[in-house]
């Protein structure tokens, strides 16, 4: 077989091939014989069977396409190698004409290929890392979450106070720029929800809008929801929370002495007074600060280069991510019991129309990530090692106080789920490789930090 490199267009390059018809008998042959020898059909002896016969009962373009299977896998290695090519899809052949026997083959192949990566250069670049350092007020909050987590509850008649459990009945709605409704979402309906406004993770527009109200009292909080929002049908949506109170019930907060820390801690727990308490959780929020700033620095770090890369996603790699995002959503409403056509406005064109643009959106981020991910680990020569999984399934097995060995069966037995560790770590590496080419400041710390 011969091939010429013809040209490219952006990701998709394109080589001529020519089969000589010498050399495509010869493959056919061979493919007959091998039918011959391994089918059984009534009447004839294996290995003694004729073309005609194979033909009736295989096809001859069947017959035709498996003499090509021999001949082209090795070749297509050959030409990818030769013109370095770094394919993101098996090439797809068109033949210029149906097979003659006899006649030369010639066609073309059509190779999607990586993308160039243009990375910025990161040495230098300045990044900065949360404080991980721990105070005292930080040590009260978490002092005062433990107490609420063992407190009683109980029902008052008072107005709403900060800490105070509330039961509402919520209605969401989501709005345009103008504080409209938008059209295109269904008239939603209304859910029994509880807040607890102890919980500092509680939107401060939520926050603001219950304190001070009263049972059977009405309140509506305004705010935009982030784009990685868990809840798919709300992300990056301006929406309205709508909230009729139905019960303030308030925390009553167990004495913080000898008999607290047994509930914590347990029965032979070595805690017997405040100050060893508070060590101990003090030294649990700084493990817990690391870790957080850890994973705060590589993500920053990661959208950093990823923002000052320049790559052109290819299409076709935009819409296979759009199919994949929208299968998972589709996993996802049934999951969670959720109508996807009613989540997203999916029975309006304009609906419809917006989810799709919202797709590509999400689908183009998520690639172009990836692609220059993979830059970045060929450039700076990152490798994923047999001693780094094994690392992680012992640093997993001590967390939950089980073997390692466990661990790694669990996850050489699912697939999905050793793959996506897989990704995680790969991407770990890379963005230490980020990090360690930044020159890294230190904010400086909050007054409310963890």
């Amino acid at each position: 077989m011969r091939y010429d490199l013809i040209g490219q267009e952006k990701n998709i390059v394109r080589i001529k091939i020519e089969i000589e018809a010498s050399e495509f008998t010869k493959a056919l042959n061979k493919t007959l014989s091998e039918l011959s020898q391994q089918v059984n059909i009534p009447g004839f002896r294996k290995g003694h069977i004729k073309r005609s016969v194979l033909e009736l009962r295989f096809g001859r373009d069947a017959i035709y396409n498996e003499a090509l299977d021999k001949i082209l896998p090795d070749q297509i290695k050959k030409a990818v190698e030769d013109y370095e090519l770094d394919l993101l899809e098996q090439p797809e052949l068109k033949l210029d004409a149906p097979i003659e026997e006899g006649k030369d083959i010639t066609g073309e192949l059509v190779c999607e290929v990586r993308p160039e990566v243009t990375l910025p250069e990161i040495d230098g670049m300045e990044i900065e890392k949360q404080s991980t350092e721990v105070n005292e007020e930080a040590v009260d909050r978490l002092a005062k979450r433990i107490q609420i987590q063992m407190a009683d509850i109980k029902e008052t008649d008072r107005p709403i106070q900060d800490e105070d459990l509330v039961d509402i009945e919520l209605t969401i709605r989501t709005l345009n720029d103008d504080g409209t409704e938008s059209s295109e979402q269904p008239k939603p309906e209304a859910t029994h929800e509880k807040i607890n406004l102890a919980d500092t993770t509680i939107r401060q527009q939520v926050r603001e809008a219950l304190i001070g109200k009263s049972k059977g009292d009405e309140a509506t909080a305004t705010f935009d929801v982030e784009e990685n929002h868990s809840d798919r049908a709300l992300a990056g949506k301006h929406v309205s929370y709508k909230m009729k109170v139905e019960t303030v019930s308030e925390y009553i907060l167990p004495e913080i002495n000898e008999e607290f820390y047994k509930n914590v801690f347990g029965e032979n727990t070595d805690i017997k007074d405040n100050e060893t308490f508070r060590a101990r959780l003090r030294k649990d929020l700084e493990a817990e600060i690391i870790e957080t700033s850890k994973n705060d620095l590589q993500t920053r770090a990661v959208d950093m280069v990823v923002n000052a890369s320049t790559v052109e996603v290819p299409d076709t790699l935009i819409e296979r991510q759009s199919h994949a995002l929208r299968h998972d959503d589709e996993e996802w409403a049934k999951a969670n019991n959720v109508n996807l056509n009613e989540a997203y406005g999916l029975d309006t064109e304009e609906g419809r129309k917006g989810y799709e643009r919202l797709l590509r959106d999400r689908a183009e981020t998520a690639v172009k990530n990836v692609l220059v991910m993979d830059a970045a680990a060929k450039k700076y020569d990152v490798h994923l090692e047999q001693e780094d999984l094994d690392a992680e399934f012992e640093r997993r097995a001590n967390q939950l106080n089980v073997s390692k060995g466990f661990v790694a069966k669990y996850f050489y037995e699912n697939r999905n789920q050793l793959d996506r560790l897989v990704d995680e770590l790969r991407w770990e590496k890379i963005a230490d490789v980020f990090i360690s080419h930044m020159t890294v400041k230190e904010a400086q710390p909050q007054e409310n930090n963890a």
